[in-house]
C-alpha cells in the first residue's frame, strides 16, 4: 500500500490498527499528529516566499493562508531588497507619520509595522507553512519525504482512544525515532559547508 496521498494514509492507519470500525476516526488521528508536527518539525519543504503589499494609510497586512511562522520580511524596491527588523509587537515603537516601514511584528493574524505606509509597498515574506492534509490538499512535502512520521504519529494519537498502553509505547518510540531522523536530515540541509578543491596532480606527479 502506498503512503503518498491523504486517502492512502487514512487507509494505512486503519489497516495498522486492524479496526475496520474506526475508519471514520482516522482523519482525527491524522489531524492530531499534524498538530504535533506543526509544533515540533521545521522542514525546508514547508518554507516559501509570499508576495505581499502594504495598504496606504495602514500599518498592517493580513497573514497568508497556512502561515505558521515568519522567517524574514523584505521590502522590494527598484534598487533591490532590504530586510525589515523583527520586533515583538509590544516592543514595536510606532511612528504615527506615514512613511516607509522599517520594522515589523506579528500580532494575531496580521503583520504589523512601525508606521502606516505612505503608499503601496511590495513585500516578500519568507514563511514556514502549516501542515493540513485534506481531500482538497491530498499531499505535501512532509508526507512525501517522511511518511513514517504521519503514520506513526497518527497511531500514537489513536492509542489513547483505544486505551491501548502497549500500542502507545510501541508507536511513540517509532514516532520519536522517525522525528529525530527527520530533524537530523533537515539539519544537514541547513548546514553550509565549504567545498575543498584538491590541487591538480600532473602526469609527472607535480602539483
Amino acid at each position: 500500500m502506498g503512503l503518498s496521498t491523504y486517502s492512502q494514509l487514512k487507509a494505512a492507519v486503519a489497516d495498522w490498527m486492524e479496526r475496520d470500525d474506526l475508519s471514520e476516526r482516522t482523519a482525527d488521528f491524522i489531524a492530531l499528529a499534524e498538530s504535533r508536527l506543526n509544533r515540533t518539525l521545521r522542514a525546508r519543504c514547508l518554507e516559501s516566499d509570499q508576495a505581499l503589499a502594504t495598504t496606504p494609510g495602514s500599518r498592517s497586512v493580513p497573514l497568508p493562508v497556512g502561515f505558521r511562522e515568519g522567517l524574514g520580511l523584505w521590502l522590494e524596491t527598484a534598487s533591490g531588497r532590504s530586510a525589515l527588523a523583527f520586533h515583538d509587537p509590544v516592543d514595536l515603537e510606532v511612528e504615527p507619520t506615514p512613511g516607509v516601514p522599517g520594522a515589523w511584528g506579528i500580532d494575531g493574524g496580521q503583520l504589523v509595522f512601525d508606521r502606516p505606509a505612505d503608499r503601496a509597498y511590495s513585500l516578500t515574506l519568507r514563511m514556514l507553512g502549516r501542515l493540513a492534509l485534506s481531500d482538497a490538499q491530498p499531499t505535501n512535502g512532509v508526507l512525501a519525504d517522511y511518511p513514517d512520521l504521519y503514520l506513526f504519529g497518527a497511531l500514537v494519537e489513536a492509542a489513547p482512544y483505544l486505551r491501548d498502553a502497549d500500542m502507545l509505547a510501541l508507536f511513540a518510540a517509532r514516532f520519536d525515532a522517525a522525528l529525530t531522523e527527520a530533524r537530523i536530515k533537515e539539519g544537514r540541509h541547513r548546514t553550509h559547508t565549504t567545498l575543498r578543491v584538491d590541487p591538480v596532480v600532473t602526469a609527472g606527479g607535480r602539483r
